[in-house]
């Protein structure tokens, strides 16, 4: 959910008007997508998505119709590649450590980049919420989406007795979520180290 690396190198073979595409539609895509998350949705313009995405006004029309469009398909490919980045971490490492790994991944934007991103989903629907309904309602699935996901890892982690709470499992997930996105916020409040800290060992207690 949070500092995923995008695989950029796919590419789109769909055709226009019976020519090949004139650029990478993935790669354009990825580019809007980190436009949109560092920037967000109101303070991006048409002429920054074509700048970032290296493509013609025309050919931005032909191919995500509206800057609206192009929004929810980033949010599609945020998500697609943020599940596939939980489920092989979970491979790797199991459950708990995958959601462990999400905090330190946190820390460390903080300490290599003095600030955080945070979650493209999180910032989207503060911004969208009763301001965009067709964003609004797809940013709310997505999130649902998520916390399914995070419920499933503390259940596979209760079950293989790495986390010993008899708790709900999305009771679980829910606080870890809210304290992880509460975590970012206070980061890019100006939160002391003391803070940062305390949130951090909170995270851990809430999974053990």
């Amino acid at each position: 959910m949070y500092h995923l690396v995008y695989n950029t190198s796919m590419t789109n073979k769909i055709q226009t008007r019976g020519r090949p595409k004139a650029f990478d539609e993935t790669e354009a895509l990825t580019s809007a997508m980190h436009y949109f998350w560092e920037h967000g949705y109101d303070n991006t313009s048409l002429d920054n998505l074509l700048e970032v995405m290296h493509i013609k006004k025309s050919s931005f029309y032909a191919t995500f119709k509206s800057k609206e469009e192009l929004f929810s398909r980033c949010i599609d490919l945020y998500q697609e590649h943020s599940l596939d980045f939980l489920q092989t971490l979970n491979k790797e490492v199991g459950p708990k450590q995958t959601l462990l790994a999400l905090t330190a991944h946190t820390i460390q934007e903080l300490e290599e980049f003095g600030k955080v991103k945070g979650c493209l989903l999180i910032n989207s629907g503060q911004e969208c919420y009763n301001k965009y309904p067709q964003l609004s309602t797809k940013i709310t699935h997505e999130f649902n989406t998520f916390r399914s996901i995070f419920s499933k890892l503390v259940k596979e982690a209760q079950q293989l007795g790495e986390i010993k709470s008899t708790k709900d499992a999305s009771i679980i997930a829910g606080r870890y979520m809210n304290t992880l996105n509460g975590l970012v916020v206070t980061i890019q409040a100006g939160a002391t180290q003391e803070l940062i800290d305390d949130l951090v060992e909170s995270l851990k207690e809430i999974l053990e």
